[in-house]
């Protein structure tokens, strides 16, 4: 048997199931490797619990080496190219030549791009930006909190949500709940989108918290000296403390290697295979009608990785993609 080469670029939620599953398939007969700049796999969802104080940097971080018993070769470097004529992935350090690409890139957030001075907000879509959110939290005792999203798409879609609900929570721990006024704003007519059982979800509940929200509310401007967020259509919200979701784009390796434009990369919605041969993408990045969430990911990774060992063992039948989520 030919021994086959898989490279599966990212090693977040997706990216890290697919190398699970194709190693533990056909990893002792084929190449398995798993690409990632970052040596170490961090479960994001759990980055609100660090804001709380429930959590630490360690424990929700694990070496992506580890899964090298898995009978995948992990490499800890940059993807700076893919060039799909030749089936080449470029590196940092050199280049690895593929037969199957699995691209679960994810979306970068790109705070730079809130207008105006967008250093004054925090957020927790990264690690580190999580951790300066909580220290500015133990020292934050009254005024005007404003929690905001600049704009679709963005990862895990209720997450804003869940980061007011917390955040709330902390402050009545702490007996300073009457101390502080709580705005949320959204560029959208309502929560996750507009209407519908979820949004009506987000609605009361936020009404429930006394957690005023602004809905069509675009960003013109973030004016870091007058502490003002101002919308397109002219009105204002004054903050003590201001907490924005920055925009998200695909890896920038992407938009580069013309596999994705800011949308994403296209995907048959059915098997994520894309329009190059023997080239999927799965996650955050796929241009998909689904929420930007790990379980979609990890469902995704599940197809991909089982229809890649059907088509070089023969076993089984080949499947398709079947949501289970919102």
């Amino acid at each position: 048997m030919t021994r086959r080469d898989i490279v599966i670029l990212g090693g977040g939620s997706g990216g890290a199931v697919a190398a699970n599953h194709l190693g533990e398939s056909i990893g002792k007969d084929h190449n398995v490797i798993l690409i990632d700049q970052k040596p170490q796999h961090y479960y994001q969802s759990s980055y609100l619990w660090m804001v709380r104080g429930w959590r630490q940097p360690q424990d929700i971080s694990r070496d992506l080496s580890t899964i090298e018993r898995r009978n995948v070769r992990f490499l800890n470097d940059r993807v700076t190219y893919i060039d799909t004529d030749s089936r080449t992935v470029a590196t940092a350090n050199g280049e690895v030549k593929y037969d199957y690409l699995v691209s679960s890139l994810g979306l970068q957030t790109r705070p730079e791009l809130i207008p105006g001075d967008f250093h004054v907000a925090h957020h927790t879509w990264e690690m580190d930006a999580a951790l300066r959110l909580r220290d500015a939290l133990k020292d934050f005792t009254a005024g005007r909190l404003v929690i905001g999203i600049s704009a679709p798409p963005y990862r895990c879609p209720p997450g804003p949500y869940e980061a007011a609900w917390l955040i709330e929570d902390g402050l009545v721990e702490r007996g300073i709940r009457n101390n502080v006024t709580i705005d949320f704003f959204t560029s959208e007519p309502g929560p996750l989108g507009g209407n519908g059982q979820p949004s009506e979800f987000m609605r009361e509940h936020l009404d429930e918290r006394g957690i005023n929200l602004h809905t069509d509310f675009t960003i013109d401007n973030v004016d870091g000296d007058a502490k003002k967020v101002r919308s397109t259509d002219g009105r204002e919200l004054p903050f003590d403390l201001l907490f924005i979701v920055p925009p998200h784009r695909p890896a920038q390796v992407l938009l580069d290697s013309g596999l994705a434009d800011d949308t994403g990369v296209e995907v048959d919605v059915d098997t994520l295979a894309t329009r190059w041969e023997n080239v999927y993408a799965i996650g955050d990045a796929a241009n998909m009608p689904a929420s930007k969430a790990g379980v979609v990911a990890h469902q995704e990774a599940d197809v991909v990785a089982h229809n890649i060992a059907h088509e070089l063992t023969g076993h089984g039948q080949p499947t398709r993609l079947r949501l289970h989520t919102l």
